[in-house]
């Protein structure tokens, strides 16, 4: 905390919320309750503030995060026998706080190439979570892959088609910014903003929030802005909110029902392709599921990435 900082939120948001101390000859500031932002920031019907916590694990030092939303009290790190095990016993803790309170509250896989800790098959198996990010802003979290880790996109893919094959629930992508850095906006800094979800819910309360997250009734960007999304038996339309001077390639990925399961290239493929508003894709009817991938022709503001394109991505229709 510098002085130019300091001074810079005593004059946004006034003397009184600066509670400063001298530690060791380095100026230290509180950090102020979630109760007191909430009472300053939330607003009916416009804002509010949910608490949640980034639970940070690991397992022979590869880094194992998982976000728990809504929760009631801290989740410590579990701990486990292996990668996956960590992974379960965490999502577990969250679960069995919902179940004990009764509050709605949701686990996600954050970053999952993030120093390449987790494979496809870490995520295949999990048991009480249906969430993971396919896109994150943090700069060094490898969403892109490379040319030997898939990209979070392929995993995706993976994940669901082994999931569906297996009768398990799909597993559902979010964007998020992981935001760390708030002072100086570039690639290369973890800054807020970079990507969210949007969710289609009654009320602004958690409780509907997550159970619109739960029903995949969300969709997940880093620009792009969707006007409906539909789907049926027949068939999925995205329509985008469309701006001036912008245009949209909206691609319609799955797997199919005879796909081979060992070849990655069969696995999320592109079924069908176009640059019309609305998207619309007819399924031919051997679809195991479907989902979209808005991509425009304007760049991210400021992106993970340089050369980042502003995106949305959909959750998938099970057809199977």
């Amino acid at each position: 905390m510098t002085k130019d900082k300091l001074k810079d939120i005593q004059k946004q948001f006034g003397s009184q919320w600066v509670n400063t101390r001298i530690n060791n000859d380095t100026l230290e500031m509180k950090l102020a309750t979630l109760d007191k932002l909430k009472m300053k920031f939330e607003s009916d019907n416009k804002f509010i503030l949910i608490q949640s916590e980034e639970i940070s694990d690991e397992y022979e030092e590869i880094p194992i995060h998982i976000n728990a939303t809504n929760l009631l009290e801290f989740i410590p790190p579990q701990g486990g026998s292996s990668v996956f095990d960590v992974l379960q016993r965490n999502i577990d803790a969250v679960r069995k706080q919902r179940e004990e309170t009764g509050q709605a509250m949701i686990a996600h896989i954050n970053h999952p190439n993030y120093k390449w800790a987790l494979l496809s098959e870490h995520l295949i198996n999990i048991e009480g979570d249906s969430f993971f990010e396919v896109y994150n802003g943090h700069p060094l979290v490898n969403n892109w892959g490379n040319n030997e880790k898939p990209s979070t996109d392929k995993m995706w893919d993976i994940v669901l088609t082994m999931r569906i094959l297996k009768n398990f629930p799909p597993m559902y992508g979010l964007a998020v910014d992981d935001a760390h850095a708030y002072y100086q906006y570039k690639i290369g800094k973890a800054n807020p903003g970079r990507g969210w979800v949007m969710v289609k819910a009654k009320r602004l309360n958690a409780d509907n929030i997550i159970s619109s997250l739960e029903s995949g009734n969300f969709y997940s960007s880093t620009g792009v802005l969707l006007h409906k999304i539909d789907y049926n038996n027949q068939s999925y339309v995205v329509k985008i909110n469309e701006e001036h001077g912008v245009t949209y390639t909206t691609q319609f990925i799955g797997s199919r029902n005879n796909v081979d399961k060992n070849n990655h290239e069969e696995i999320g493929e592109i079924l069908y392709q176009t640059n019309e508003n609305p998207a619309i894709y007819n399924y031919s009817g051997n679809e195991m599921y479907v989902r979209a991938k808005i991509t425009s022709s304007r760049f991210q503001e400021n992106p993970y990435s340089k050369g980042d394109l502003e995106m949305a991505w959909t959750q998938p229709f099970i057809l199977k």
